[in-house]
C-alpha cells in the first residue's frame, strides 16, 4: 500500500498493510536531526493567510522526514490568520495575548481575498509534489482560532459580558473554513485534519452545556462543508464533551493524551464509530529510553490497532526537546510491529 492508501485504510476502520504513523508538527530542529540535513519546513502564516514557504518546498522537505521515519502524513496549513501577539521560542513561533477583547477590536479580522489571483497556487504546489504521501490541509472549525484571537481572559468575559461577540467571531472563522474547504478538495488533498483544543488536561475549558449549546452547532456547521475524511484534534481529556464532540462527523479524534485519557477504554465504547489517532506520550519521548518507547508502540499496536482503526502519533507532536534516539525507536517499533499478517 502506499501512504495515501494505508492511512485512508485506517480511517474507514479497514486493515491495512500496518499501522499508519501521522504526526501534526515534527520540529525543524528534530528533523534535522534524524533526516542528517537541515530541514525548514516553516510553520508559520504570512499576513495573507498561506504558508511562508513555497507549496512545492514544504512537500519536498516534509517527504525528506517521512522518508526517514517511514511516516505517512504530509501537512499543508489552512488556517485563517489568527490575530495575537506572537514571539518565538527556541525558533518555535508561539501565539502570544489575543488581540480582539471588545467589538471595537474587530476591525483588526481583515481576512485575506481567498478568490484573488494566485491565493491557490501554493496549495496546488504542494499536492503536485505530494507523490504518494497522504495530503493533509489543516483547518480550524471556528472554536480554536476564536480562543487564540480573544485570548482566554476575554473570551471568559464574554462568555458573560458579551456572548454574541463569540458566536460572531467564530462564525466567521468556521465561514472560512466552509469556504476555502471545497477548493482544498478540489485541488487534491486527501483529508482533512482540524486543530480546534477545548480542554485543559483537567477536563473541558467550558461547561458541557456551553461547548452543546454555544460552541458545537458551529464546529457541527463547519465540519458538514467538508467533502474529504476529517481527523478532530483537541489537547485535554476530553470525556465529558466526547460524546457532543462526536457528532460533527469526524471518522477520527487525536490525540487522546495518555495522562489524561484511556485509549483502551475508548477503544471498547467508541472503536465500531472512529479511528484512534496517536497516544504515545511525549513526555516518554523526551524523558524516557528507547526499550521504553519501544514497548508503549508495541501494546499500542496490540491493543488499539489489532482490528485496524489505529494510527499511532505522538500525543501531540513531534517536539525540539524528544530523544533523537526515543523517535527512530518509535520509527523502528512501526517497522517492526505495525505490519497486519
Amino acid at each position: 500500500m502506499t501512504s495515501r492508501e494505508r492511512v485512508l485504510a485506517a480511517l474507514r476502520r479497514e486493515i491495512p498493510d500496518r499501522v499508519p504513523w501521522m504526526e501534526g508538527i515534527v520540529d525543524d530542529t528534530l528533523a534535522g536531526k534524524l533526516c542528517g540535513e537541515k530541514i525548514e519546513v516553516n510553520w508559520d502564516i504570512a499576513p495573507d493567510g498561506t504558508p511562508v514557504a513555497s507549496g512545492a518546498y514544504l512537500a519536498e522537505q516534509q517527504k525528506k522526514v517521512c522518508l526517514a521515519l517511514g511516516k505517512d502524513n504530509i501537512n499543508y496549513n489552512a488556517f485563517a490568520p489568527v490575530y495575537a501577539g506572537k514571539t518565538s521560542l527556541e525558533g518555535v513561533v508561539v501565539v502570544g495575548e489575543g488581540l480582539v477583547h471588545t467589538r471595537d477590536d474587530l476591525d483588526l479580522m481583515q481576512f485575506p481575498d481567498m478568490d484573488a489571483p494566485g491565493f491557490f497556487d501554493s496549495a496546488e504546489e504542494f499536492i503536485a509534489h505530494k507523490d504518494d504521501y497522504c495530503a493533509v490541509a489543516c483547518i480550524r472549525l471556528g472554536i480554536g482560532a476564536t480562543i487564540m484571537t480573544m485570548g482566554l481572559e476575554a473570551f471568559s468575559y464574554a462568555m458573560a459580558d458579551d456572548l454574541d461577540l463569540i458566536v460572531e467571531i467564530m462564525e466567521l472563522y468556521a465561514d472560512w473554513t466552509i469556504r476555502i474547504a471545497p477548493r482544498l478538495a478540489e485541488i487534491g488533498f486527501d483529508i482533512f485534519w482540524a486543530f480546534d483544543d477545548v480542554a485543559f488536561n483537567s477536563g473541558p475549558m467550558f461547561s458541557p452545556d456551553f461547548y452543546r449549546d454555544t460552541v458545537l452547532p458551529i464546529q457541527q456547521k463547519a465540519a458538514a462543508a467538508l467533502q474529504l475524511p476529517l481527523i478532530a484534534h483537541s489537547d485535554g481529556d476530553m470525556t465529558p464533551i466526547l460524546d457532543d464532540w462526536l457528532t460533527m462527523g469526524q471518522v477520527a479524534i487525536h490525540p487522546i493524551q495518555p495522562d489524561v485519557m484511556d485509549i483502551e477504554l475508548l477503544k471498547t465504547e467508541y472503536g465500531d464509530r472512529i479511528c484512534l489517532v496517536g497516544n504515545i506520550f511525549m513526555d516518554d519521548l523526551v524523558y524516557e529510553e528507547p526499550a521504553d518507547i519501544q514497548a508503549q508502540v508495541r501494546a499500542r499496536i496490540g491493543k488499539i490497532g489489532a482490528d485496524g482503526g489505529y494510527i499511532i502519533s505522538s500525543s501531540n507532536s513531534l517536539t525540539v526537546d524528544m530523544k533523537v534516539e526515543n523517535v527512530r525507536a518509535m520509527s523502528e517499533a512501526i517497522r517492526l510491529y505495525g505490519p497486519y499478517d
